[in-house]
């Protein structure tokens, strides 16, 4: 029963739909506004002609005549709707017809006191549904104008005509009961296109929910969502003491093969192969997906090393197995696969970490094989009988003893380049950055000179052992030769992390060595690289490090340089930045770059994005990504934050004062700033101060942060929503995984994050990303949110955002963040054009 009450007002839903514009349609007041005219038309299809057979029944066929002609125009309005494509226009006519006939109906059947005088409540009401508070006012007014006309003109001497009807009290108890029924059908039918509307958004939600989880090509759960289910795993296991957990890592061999042999196309086809035929293997309790590219993570619930192990063979042996005859007839594949249990106390990075330090084994040991962490090379190419055991599979602590350096005990400079090229693969992949880091011991040949060689080789073995203390268990350190040791340094946020351990390890030589019954004091020279960088390859990473470690070399002892194409920075550039960031204020070395943000109806900048830079007096332009962490660890964030907003705003006003177009300037908030306890006295002072108007300041708040106490930050977001001050969410869709906040929290803008929009406007891309961006559009439009796309750098970008019915735009693609006279100049260009839309 329920389901065919479903079909029938889903049905009647598009019935509807095809007088509604298609513009309308993607704007959630707009088409409720515009359901609401049909449905109005459709209560007086229901009762008006009934109500004209009755008059005419009681004796008054003028009335009857009279309420079929006004039904006539009401009809028109969905008509209306659909040619003019305004609801007002429709709206307006509409109100019209209800408002004459009851006015009509009421003076010709004796005044105040005929039955119909109460249906001139209706025009007020159906006005509320289909225009808002202003149209159901002005229709209260017109209504009870029309009242007071009626009972008036009697006693100014003008009598009403006060046609008899046959049956007078019959009539009251229809008006009566007729009144009471189109106001309820007119609410249900109300209820109805508003339930769907809801219904809508829920399977919006749940499309971006599961797209979420999912990886789009394999319909398997994506990295994110593996990482937050192995999350779960693991909390469970420390907090109930359960079976340990084993993680597989699996690599498709020689994958790149397959793409420029067969095409990216029959690559697809492998991977979603690939998915299928692991997932039919695993339990039900297990937790599979791809890692990234050609990389697939397995976790396998409290099992065994042995028993994963053993999984592990099955799997790989069933891989081994498949054909492609869509491909090609010969075309066979198999896989590499490392396993490690948790450890409890470990990350789950270091986990699939000492995964990967195994796949890397099975791969270097001639691939198509399973590997478990420690397990040497030789253990791992015995061969596996047919049930998919392995004969025998003891851990080994040392790796293949043949790659390592025989003093050190350090991997050796053999191995380098291939682990080099697997940690930068696995960067791209993640969207993380590597380091590479040179060390140098300074003057080791006066070591050697004054103590002898052996007591050389025990300086350089305890340099090794201190390093390696202050690495993570998934960095890698080689002893490339002589007095000079290799770090590879994985999974890095940003160049500063590397500096940081290579400061740590420079803390470590403070006190001098034992050798023998004497003491040395040793100082190193540390380069540094990262990776990704425009135009770097192994080579030129190996190159770039070496530069860096000459430059700290020439800076003296215990020096750290990261390699820059500028001049070279000072030692511990972290330290001096550190210090200077203390005088960029007092000294105006702060600037603000300004981003346009451009409306894809029209492309006319609308507003800018405020955008701190340093203008450091001797090492030139500094990025904020080099010194905005620096400034929330000193605390310095806020009183910058403050000259941000405050500069950002006095220059929207002179903006404005200089009679260019209004647009809005949008400051990003952060986390530091958002906990301070007068953060919204500030920004209401900074406002009144600079004179900026409301409407034109938009504050970014990322949604992690945004988050973290919600009730909190809803009352102070209020408070500032209430002065006319827009909030926007920034980086939507990468920091929470509940939309929940979405419906407490006071917000105007959603800001699309750069992870949706780079995936569109590409030939060939599956449909998935192009779903999840129009879900979180669509999402937002029936929030009555505004959205705007970040990092717009293609035309198909622009195209499928547009097409899409996103709001506004930024990137690359329009502008690079400018001074502000270039926007000024932008904004000239403007003003003799409309006024720019600004966000409502």
């Amino acid at each position: 029963m329920q389901n065919a009450s479903s079909h029938w007002v889903s049905r009647y839903i598009t019935a509807i739909h095809w007088f509604i514009p298609a513009e309308a349609q993607q704007h959630a007041a707009q088409l409720t506004r515009a359901q609401n005219v049909i449905n109005a038309v459709l209560m007086a299809a229901l009762s008006g002609p009934f109500y004209a057979l009755a008059y005419y029944l009681l004796g008054f066929p003028v009335a009857a005549h009279e309420i079929l002609t006004c039904c006539g125009f009401m009809f028109l309005a969905p008509f209306l709707l659909k040619f003019t494509r305004s609801i007002a226009i429709a709206r307006e006519v509409f109100l019209c017809a209800v408002f004459f006939n009851f006015t009509w109906l009421t003076f010709n059947l004796g005044g105040v006191n005929a039955p119909t005088a109460g249906w001139l409540i209706t025009a007020p009401v159906v006005a509320m549904f289909l225009g808002g508070v202003g149209t159901a006012v002005f229709w209260l007014s017109m209504s009870c104008l029309a009242v007071v006309a009626i009972y008036t003109l009697p006693l100014l001497g003008f009598p009403l005509p006060g046609h008899p009807v046959k049956d007078m009290d019959l009539l009251y108890l229809l008006c009566d009961l007729g009144l009471y029924l189109v106001i309820v059908v007119f609410v249900l039918l109300f209820e109805l296109t508003k339930t769907q509307g809801f219904i809508k958004l829920e399977q919006a939600l749940n499309v971006i929910n599961e797209l979420a989880i999912r990886d789009e090509l394999t319909g398997s759960h994506n990295r994110r969502h593996l990482i937050d289910l192995i999350e779960q795993e693991r909390a469970r296991v420390q907090h109930n003491g359960a079976n340990a957990f084993c993680i597989c890592l699996l690599d498709i061999d020689h994958f790149k093969r397959i793409n420029d042999t067969y095409g990216h196309a029959a690559g697809d086809v492998v991977l979603r192969s690939f998915a299928l035929t692991v997932q039919k293997k695993i339990r039900e309790t297990d937790c599979f997906g791809r890692y990234g590219g050609e990389e697939f993570l397995l976790m396998l619930p409290t099992t065994s090393l042995e028993d994963a192990m053993l999984f592990a063979e099955r799997v790989r042996y069933t891989v081994e197995r498949l054909l492609f005859p869509d491909v090609a007839d010969g075309l066979r594949i198999s896989v590499s696969i490392g396993v490690a249990q948790y450890r409890n106390g470990e990350t789950i990075g270091q986990t699939v970490s000492r995964a990967d330090e195994a796949l890397y084994m099975a791969k270097s040991g001639g691939r198509n094989r399973v590997v478990n962490y420690g397990q040497s090379i030789d253990v791992a190419r015995r061969i596996v009988d047919d049930s998919g055991a392995t004969a025998g599979a003891p851990l080994l602590e040392s790796g293949d003893t043949s790659q390592c350096d025989p003093l050190t005990g350090l991997l050796g400079r053999r191995v380098l380049r291939d682990r080099l090229a697997h940690a930068m693969a696995r960067a791209v992949r993640n969207e993380r950055m590597v380091g590479l880091m040179l060390l140098n011991v300074n003057k080791f040949k006066d070591i050697n000179e004054a103590l002898g060689f052996e007591a050389g080789d025990a300086v350089l073995v305890q340099i090794a052992a201190k390093v390696r203390a202050c690495l993570r268990e998934s960095d890698t350190v080689v002893r490339s030769g002589g007095d000079e040791f290799i770090v590879i340094l994985e999974d890095l946020a940003q160049p500063g992390d590397a500096q940081q351990v290579a400061e740590k390890i420079l803390d470590r030589f403070a006190l001098p060595l034992a050798v023998g019954e004497r003491e040395s004091f040793v100082s190193l020279s540390v380069g540094i690289a990262t990776f990704p960088a425009p135009g770097c390859d192994i080579d030129v990473l190996l190159k770039r490090a070496d530069t860096a470690m000459g430059s700290a070399k020439r800076w003296g002892e215990n020096s750290v340089q990261v390699y820059t194409s500028d001049e070279p920075l000072p030692p511990s550039e972290r330290l001096v930045l550190k210090n200077h960031l203390r005088e960029a204020l007092a000294n105006n070395q702060l600037i603000l770059q300004y981003q346009p943000q451009i409306d894809l109806a029209t492309k006319r900048i609308v507003g800018v994005e405020a955008l701190v830079r340093w203008d450091h007096p001797q090492y030139g332009r500094i990025e904020p990504g080099r010194f905005i962490g620096l400034a929330e660890e000193t605390g310095l964030i806020v009183p910058i934050g403050e000259w941000v907003l405050r500069t950002a705003c006095q220059q929207n006003r002179a903006w404005r004062e200089a009679g260019l177009p209004a647009v809005k300037t949008a400051v990003n908030l952060s986390a530091r700033q958002l906990k301070h306890a007068e953060l919204i006295e500030r920004v209401l002072a900074v406002v009144a101060d600079t004179g900026i108007e409301p409407a034109c300041l938009e504050l970014e708040i990322t949604e992690g942060i945004l988050v973290d106490s919600v009730e909190t930050n809803r009352i102070g977001l209020q408070t500032l929503r209430d002065a006319g001050i827009k909030i926007s969410i920034d980086d939507f869709g990468t920091g929470y995984s509940s939309l929940s906040y979405l419906a407490e929290l006071p917000v105007d803008i959603l800001k699309m994050d750069r992870s949706f929009v780079m995936r569109l406007g590409q030939d060939g891309e599956s449909t998935r990303a192009h779903a999840l961006a129009e879900s979180i559009i669509h999402m937002a439009h029936r929030l009555q949110l505004i959205v705007i796309a970040e990092a717009v750098e293609t035309a198909g970008q622009l195209a499928d955002l547009a097409a899409m019915g996103c709001d506004f735009a930024q990137g690359y693609y329009f502008h690079r963040p400018l001074g502000h006279e270039q926007i000024a100049e932008l904004l000239r260009q403007q003003r003799e054009a409309a006024p720019a839309r600004m966000v409502a």
